[in-house]
């Protein structure tokens, strides 16, 4: 791979949305270079993070709130998500920061609990998950909302 194939990857990478769709992402000059992050997955990003900085600082969640917190935490980043890509309206990147951020608490939850060797509790993690997914792949389907991405 040469160099333009290495920018054009690591570009997707950070962005993973098309030049059309940049005002979707976190616009950042680095090194004189422009940079751009997902703005939901940078979200996501701080919310993950947040939840091991307050796990280092002492602060812990009892083991049986973890299953309704990977229930509840998700919804409005899908939401968001539904919403948007079926043309219902646009989001903003200041929603999709915030609701990236409350998604990633639940995915720092998720990677707190494998760290922490909770291993009983994957079985519900992987079936709320698997609904999620499940209720995202079915919404597509009927609305073809996703047969943008794939043109």
């Amino acid at each position: 791979m040469d160099k333009e194939d290495w920018c054009l990857l690591l570009f997707l990478l950070l962005s993973h949305h098309r030049l059309e769709k940049l005002h979707r992402t976190i616009h950042i000059s680095f090194r004189g270079r422009n940079v751009y992050l997902c703005a939901r997955c940078t979200g996501a990003y701080s919310g993950i993070l947040s939840i091991f900085v307050a796990c280092f600082l002492g602060f812990d969640f009892p083991t049986w709130l973890y299953p309704p917190l990977f229930s509840v935490l998700p919804i409005p980043a899908a939401v968001d998500f539904i919403t948007q890509s079926c043309k219902l309206r646009e989001s903003r990147n200041t929603i999709r920061v915030c609701t990236g951020y409350i998604l990633g608490i639940g995915e720092g939850l998720f990677l707190l609990m494998l760290v922490r060797g909770m291993f009983h509790l994957i079985p519900y993690a992987l079936a709320i998950f698997g609904a999620y997914i499940f209720s995202i792949y079915v919404i597509a389907r009927k609305t073809k909302f996703l047969d943008s991405y794939f043109d």
